[in-house]
């Protein structure tokens, strides 16, 4: 008598990419995407000036004072917010020369709304110019930023994004 081939069931889970629907086993020991934890957006602003920011800082000397609040989640997928806080940060801190620059947030509903503020500002234009090629990144996450006093001293950039997965395990 034959015996019936054994079936293994193995539960998934879906994503969508750009192009193609991803149809991913869930493995036990592995966070879903629903249920990964959150970072502080303080945390990650103070990993990213400790570390790939450092150099930068030290070479326009100047300050960097992160004023958001302990409290206030990251709930969207973190590796793709985090490139564009980078670069937004990096290039406000390139154009500066001892810039004092605050970084602060706020969240509304589902968005977060990011402000980096650079006090003496050094070449406005150029810094204007830096910011309007992010736009596309900040787009891709479904992003805006804009810019507002670009040709005065006080410069202060915002990114809103946001701050949510949605059911089908991508941000929206």
């Amino acid at each position: 008598m034959k015996q019936a081939p054994v079936v293994k069931v193995v539960p998934i889970t879906m994503r969508k990419t750009k192009s193609t629907l991803m149809i991913e086993p869930i493995r036990p020991g592995f966070a879903h995407t629903a249920h990964r934890p959150h970072i502080p957006l303080q945390s990650l602003i103070n990993q990213l000036l400790r570390h790939s920011l450092n150099d930068m800082m030290r070479k326009s000397d100047s300050s960097v004072m992160n004023e958001v609040s302990s409290d206030l989640y990251i709930m969207a997928d973190e590796s793709r917010i985090t490139p564009v806080i980078e670069e937004l940060l990096a290039t406000v801190i390139t154009n500066a020369r001892k810039g004092r620059i605050h970084i602060r947030a706020d969240r509304f509903r589902d968005i977060v709304i990011l402000e980096i503020e650079d006090r003496s500002n050094y070449n406005g234009y150029a810094l204007d110019y830096s910011i309007r090629s992010l736009e596309p990144l900040a787009r891709t996450v479904g992003g805006y930023i804009s810019i507002k006093g670009q040709q005065k001293l006080d410069t202060t950039i915002s990114f809103s994004f946001p701050n949510q997965i949605s059911v089908t395990g991508y941000d929206c």
